[in-house]
């Protein structure tokens, strides 16, 4: 694995931006949560400011039913600007993106009360160690990027593009059409269960040389979430996933290739539904409430040296839209 560089993306000159082709035909989207302290938006003389991390595409009482804005996934291999000597094999680590408070082998949607029994036999992946969250599934078929290569990808309708969608850019990008194939490593009630809540947690990349095909390394990488320090008591409303409601066993997620990790859902305890408007003049408080599951992973997975024949560094991250702030923000993966 590549070393690591001490420096953020946030902070970093060669941090990724949406471009003019990345944002190009899009929505404003409803299906993703921000951090309510600073959630971006204009100023009262028209500026505008972008809200701070965490800023993610995933929320639960959006996350179905809203046709073309759903989350977007940006993977890009170096730009003109920026020029690559390198070719990426990429396989995403993908589980359940929610969770609903107890973890009783009945995943619940609190927004539309769907109800979704899960047991070994049925789910013998996502409810691994009799967990309902913090199970993972590897892509079996990798997204290919040559050097200069880029594309971006979400299903119109389903939360976690997979093949049999209806994919939003198959015209544009043709290698994306098909999302995220797991080829048949999943049952066929947790691929409709992931489908519909399920979301990228980490990405393997093996980079080659692209000129002689020599391989460079295995890079595991993991946005950092800012708002959740590792190795410290959780921030604001990022609640522990227990094995009991009210219980002391803080669950883990499992990534194989790395170990286990603590398992964290943003709750505030309200049951309210999240609330976003840019518009300073809005009497109401910005409200995140989006019951996301993260994995409390070290903030270095991050962003990484590749140790090949040119200096690069191959990062994940959060992107938001620089006119729509949280909303239509996206996971990228890119290299630069």
């Amino acid at each position: 694995m590549g070393g690591v560089i001490a420096l953020s993306l946030t902070a970093c000159t060669t941090e990724p931006v949406f471009d003019e082709q990345s944002t190009n035909d899009e929505l404003p989207m409803s299906t993703n949560s921000f951090n309510d302290k600073d959630s971006g938006g204009y100023d009262d003389d028209g500026t505008k400011h972008p809200g701070i991390n965490y800023v993610s595409p995933w929320d639960i009482w959006y996350n179905r039913g809203y046709t073309d804005q759903q989350p977007s996934y940006i993977m890009n291999n170096g730009s003109d600007e920026n020029l690559s000597p390198y070719r990426l094999e990429v396989f995403a680590w993908a589980g359940l993106a929610y969770f609903d408070g107890d973890n009783n082998g009945v995943y619940d949607d609190i927004y539309t009360s769907n109800s979704f029994p899960m047991n070994s036999t049925t789910h013998p992946t996502l409810y691994a160690n009799n967990q309902e969250v913090g199970n993972l599934v590897r892509t079996v078929v990798h997204l290919d990027l040559a050097p200069q290569e880029e594309f971006r990808f979400e299903d119109r309708v389903h939360h976690l593009p997979m093949p049999g969608g209806n994919p939003k850019y198959a015209g544009q990008w043709p290698q994306a059409a098909n999302g995220f194939d797991f080829g048949g490593a999943l049952s066929p009630q947790e691929e409709a269960l992931l489908r519909d809540y399920g979301k990228v947690f980490f990405y393997e990349v093996n980079v080659f040389e692209a000129a002689t095909g020599t391989f460079v390394g295995t890079y595991f990488l993991h946005p950092e979430i800012k708002t959740l320090p590792t190795g410290s008591a959780p921030n604001g409303n990022w609640q522990p996933v227990l094995n009991t409601p009210g219980g002391t066993q803080q669950l883990q997620g499992d990534m194989p290739p790395l170990g286990a990790f603590d398992l964290f859902y943003y709750d505030n305890g309200s049951g309210t539904t999240t609330s976003f408007d840019p518009i300073p003049t809005n009497p109401n408080p910005d409200i995140c409430n989006s019951y996301e599951v993260v994995f409390d992973a070290p903030p270095h997975l991050a962003v990484q040296n590749i140790n090949g024949s040119v200096p690069k560094v191959i990062a994940m991250d959060f992107l938001q839209h620089p006119f729509t702030f949280w909303q239509n923000s996206a996971l990228s993966l890119g290299v630069y």
